[in-house]
């Protein structure tokens, strides 16, 4: 039985305003990302199923399951320090999954970050 490892994948997308701008050609470049702590027994299996994760939110929040996330140049990630990276702040925002579990796509996105980060604002 192959053990497995905690991998932090992160992704980028586009959420339905900024994505329905830049297909009309006024924004250039404003993307969303986001992670996900995948349970898999090797780092490229975690990122190939973070690719799958990136996806499956990018057609969620933009409601058409048509979109081809990688055609939009979008890509995953693995963080290799989580822990002193730029989401050191927020690591408790991210879910945990195994390969071939999708997380709670509500819980994701802009609108659920910023409803976890009131939540857990830090003591002044």
């Amino acid at each position: 039985m192959s053990s497995t490892s905690s991998y932090l994948v992160g992704f980028c997308y586009h959420e339905p305003g900024a994505f329905e701008m830049s297909q009309r050609g006024l924004m250039e470049d404003y993307e969303s990302s986001t992670g996900v702590f995948v349970e898999a027994t090797s780092a490229e299996e975690a990122l190939a199923w973070g690719e799958r994760v990136g996806e499956a939110l990018f057609r969620h929040v933009n409601r058409d399951a048509s979109l081809d996330w990688k055609r939009f140049g979008y890509f995953a990630w693995i963080e290799q320090t989580p822990e002193t990276s730029s989401w050191k702040h927020c690591l408790g925002y991210f879910q945990r999954v195994a390969v071939g579990t999708m997380p709670d796509f509500d819980r994701m996105g802009g609108d659920a970050y910023q409803e976890w980060m009131d939540r857990h604002k830090p003591e002044v």
